[in-house]
């Protein structure tokens, strides 16, 4: 057989470099100069277009590079994306740029955009010189946790779900009537249930070749969704997957790959869509609904350029709340949230159904004013160097402080940034115990290959 006959195998993937990262930092960080230096002029309008361009640049060859650049920082580079990259663009293409105090802002934002866009290179980059994956796999112990979580999971849901569809509110009397769900459910079992999230995210990771289990798995993260708690679900998804990439890489990022599919996030956005319409019985068309939703995960984007546009708003805001607000979020207290607050001086609405999402951005922002893109800056440095560091001990503990802090961080992304510090407590009797749920996989028997695919 000739050469020219010969079987071409595949090139294999090309990985980055540092000098690849060093290229993309100084490209983007000498686009981010320029938009700001434009913007001083007063050519907003040139400025925000140049930005917004090269995040599209950077976001979409991130997406189209996700199986290869999978890891924690790609998912929240992704999850910025939807929440604040598109929305952002959309704005600019949809809007007069003329307002000199929503370009900074906007300008702020990408510039975010793009280091989560550097860092996912980073890590990339980092985790190729460090291949030895976790070696741990459930014990008896585990799955008897498993079954009381669930079923504990099962009784709050099933009480819940029954106040709710008796209250005039529907699913938002979680945030109305909270004294009447927990009076619907004692203690102990809530107790239980707060440890479904992470129970779920370690038996994805842990469960490898028993797809039942993963499934079941799948369905105590998501379960939320039943009565009204979307965010959980979505971003306990994306830290399960990040979780098995801890055990098996490649197998992690072709899930993600697959769920992540133009067509599969349009599935899951109308499935979603559709179970809090026919749980909430809207007499509206469906096509209205829809359109609602869609403006509800860009609620975040506009309340900020809404402050952008009022700064007087933020003056009068207690940056004490960022962290006095934790003893509320954890259920011992019954003070005030940011995001009411943050509502209440947009609108002048007091009305708790209509709060516009906390997020970290808007939190620094409250904390460092005008210094904010450095001070979120600093926190994703922050971020990355603790999550490299956990991921590098390879211990049952770092991965237990993992599970829980993967979704948490993902979750401030439209929620409040003492987020993590309240999933570590929730999750605290877990963490001690997971040490006595999971084992180490012994060297004389080997880890059972993965399912084909």
């Amino acid at each position: 057989m000739s050469t020219s006959d010969a079987i071409k195998l595949p090139s294999p993937p090309v990985l980055p470099t540092g000098t690849d990262i060093l290229v993309w930092f100084c490209a983007l960080a000498a686009l981010t100069g320029l938009g700001y230096a434009l913007a001083a002029v007063g050519e907003t309008a040139i400025a925000i277009r140049l930005v917004s361009a090269g995040y599209v640049v950077g976001f979409v060859h991130l997406y189209a590079r996700r199986r290869l650049s999978f890891g924690f920082f790609l998912l929240m580079a992704i999850s910025y994306g939807l929440l604040f990259g598109i929305p952002c663009v959309a704005w600019v293409l949809s809007n007069p740029l003329n307002d000199a105090p929503q370009i900074d802002f906007l300008l702020g934002l990408l510039s975010i955009g793009n280091l989560l866009t550097v860092l996912s290179h980073c890590e990339t980059y980092d985790r190729e010189k460090e291949t030895r994956p976790f070696t741990f796999e459930p014990n008896r112990a585990f799955v008897f946790v498993f079954a009381a979580v669930s079923l504990a999971q099962a009784y709050k849901l099933r009480a819940y779900f029954g106040v709710l569809s008796a209250s005039e509110y529907g699913h938002l009397a979680i945030w109305v009537d909270g004294e009447a769900l927990l009076s619907a459910v004692p203690t102990w079992i809530r107790v239980l249930s707060g440890g479904s999230l992470l129970t779920g995210i370690i038996g994805i990771a842990l469960f490898r070749n028993r797809p039942l289990m993963q499934l079941a798995c799948l369905i105590l993260i998501v379960s939320d969704i039943v009565i009204g708690i979307r965010n959980k679900g979505f971003f306990g998804v994306l830290a399960a997957i990040y979780i098995l990439s801890l055990f098996e890489r490649n197998k992690a990022a072709r899930l993600f790959q697959r769920i992540s599919s133009p067509i599969w996030l349009v599935v899951a956005f109308l499935a979603l869509s559709m179970v809090s319409f026919i749980r909430e019985g809207f007499e509206i068309p469906l096509s209205e609904y829809l359109l609602i939703v869609l403006d509800s995960l860009a609620s975040i984007v506009n309340g900020l350029l809404s402050v952008a546009a009022q700064p007087q708003c933020l003056k009068s805001l207690d940056g004490s709340l960022v962290f006095s607000q934790f003893w509320t979020l954890i259920g011992v207290g019954s003070g005030a949230q940011l995001s009411g607050e943050f509502n209440y001086c947009l609108t002048g609405n007091p009305n708790p159904l209509t709060s516009v999402s906390s997020s970290l951005i808007f939190e620094v922002l409250l904390m460092s004013g005008p210094l904010w893109p450095f001070a979120a800056a600093l926190y994703l440095l922050v971020l990355y160097g603790a999550l490299r560091l956990l991921e590098s001990r390879k211990t049952v503990i770092s991965l237990s402080i993992l599970c829980a802090l993967a979704p948490a961080f993902l979750y401030t992304l439209r929620a409040e940034l003492v987020q993590p510090l309240v999933f570590i407590l929730k999750s605290l009797p877990y963490i001690l115990l997971i040490g006595l749920l999971v084992q180490r996989i012994s060297r004389r028997d080997p880890a059972r290959p993965s399912l084909p695919h």
